[in-house]
């Protein structure tokens, strides 16, 4: 990924756990983590787009050994202070072309980050890096699954908010890979993966939280 999505994150890693709360739902992603912590025997595990840790510790819990990645330098010392775990290590990657050998990982988990990234290079890079039978665990947002109004209102909300507690411009072309379910599973078979499972979360608490799909894939 270029340099100016590092740096933005790392400017706004601080205030993060905040702002995506405030644009996504505010319950989204402790409902993500209850989700996550059904999770056992992830075995060695890498996590991309790690952020400040949000999922870490959980992660840490039900895999054996984890590679908890980040592109922002910021985001991961956020991550470093929250969490002491043993059998954890944290380290600098694109999750679009990784230092990793291939077919190193049990599992691979990404939580809120594929559409800012580009998905086949992604996919293709999680394929890469697991090992045959290795599991995909994908965390996506899915705005498109709301109706024409709700939607408006959804990214009124994001970008009111990213702008009024960020106040950094992000760059370019930020976020601008969004998948629908039908078009992440699409793109996971063509990319080597079968679906094992998909599942709707969402804080209901206002029509406009926008919907994620936790969908598990098997590399075959």
């Amino acid at each position: 990924m270029e340099d100016g999505q590092c740096q933005y994150w790392s400017r706004v890693a601080r205030k993060y756990d905040y702002v995506v709360d405030l644009q996504i739902g505010g319950k989204t992603r402790s409902l993500i983590r209850e989700r996550v912590a059904k999770e056992d025997g992830l075995g060695s595990l890498a996590e991309f787009g790690c952020g400040t840790g949000y999922h870490t510790e959980i992660l840490s819990g039900r895999a054996k050994t984890v590679v908890a990645t980040d592109l922002s330098p910021g985001m991961l010392a956020v991550a470093r202070e929250r969490i002491t775990a043993t059998n954890l290590i944290f380290q600098i990657e694109d999750c679009q072309k990784t230092s990793f050998l291939s077919e190193t990982f049990d599992t691979a988990f990404m939580s809120l980050v594929i559409h800012f990234t580009e998905p086949g290079k992604t996919l293709a890079e999680m394929h890469r890096i697991l090992k045959p039978g290795g599991t995909l665990i994908v965390v996506n947002l899915d705005p498109a699954a709301l109706g024409p109004v709700d939607r408006f209102r959804c990214w009124s909300r994001i970008i009111f908010n990213g702008l009024a507690h960020f106040r950094v411009k992000p760059p370019k072309g930020f976020g601008q890979h969004m998948l629908t379910e039908a078009q992440l599973c699409a793109r996971l078979r063509d990319g080597g993966f079968s679906v094992l499972s998909r599942a709707t979360i969402r804080d209901g608490s206002r029509s406009s939280n926008i919907p994620v799909e936790y969908i598990r894939a098997v590399r075959t």
